[in-house]
């Protein structure tokens, strides 16, 4: 009834992303994640992720697709193996800038220099921990807008 109103349900025609894994299969059960392989019939649970491990042939979750062409069997073990050097990549990145904002700081938070008068503030206990702080804040903004300048990838 819903496609006499105009409005087209969901199917394979009508893939919830771009990702080239779509043209592979079809969607059996988008709620369950399911979808079945276009080469040997075989239902997969798990979506999109279980069908590149499926055409790839990489054992595990899921039994390897024995009716996939080499062509396709290539092209989706390079997919796989970049997604991983890229989520690797991506990990340590992280991890880098969590070890550079629990480094301590450079110099003494007890003394602040001003560039323009040279003078020395002494603060209080409560003023430390403040100025501490938005200090970590800075430089983690610093190290986010650095990182996604260089590499245009969100740290989500």
């Amino acid at each position: 009834m819903a496609a006499e109103g105009g409005a087209a349900p969901q199917s394979s025609s009508n893939p919830p992303s771009a990702d080239p894994a779509w043209a592979h299969c079809t969607v059996v059960d988008m709620g369950r994640r399911k979808v079945q392989c276009k080469y040997c019939n075989r239902v997969l649970s798990g979506g999109v992720w279980c069908l590149k491990q499926h055409l790839a042939g990489i054992k595990g979750e899921v039994a390897p697709c024995s009716r996939v062409s080499s062509e396709v069997r290539i092209k989706f073990c390079q997919y796989m193996k970049e997604k991983e050097t890229s989520k690797a990549n991506i990990t340590r990145r992280r991890q880098e800038i969590r070890e550079e904002l629990s480094a301590p700081p450079q110099r003494s938070v007890d003394e602040i220099h001003l560039s323009r008068r040279r003078q020395t503030i002494d603060l209080d206990d409560d003023e430390e921990e403040q100025f501490r702080q938005a200090s970590q804040a800075s430089r983690r903004s610093f190290a986010e807008e650095d990182y996604l300048r260089r590499t245009g990838q969100h740290l989500g």
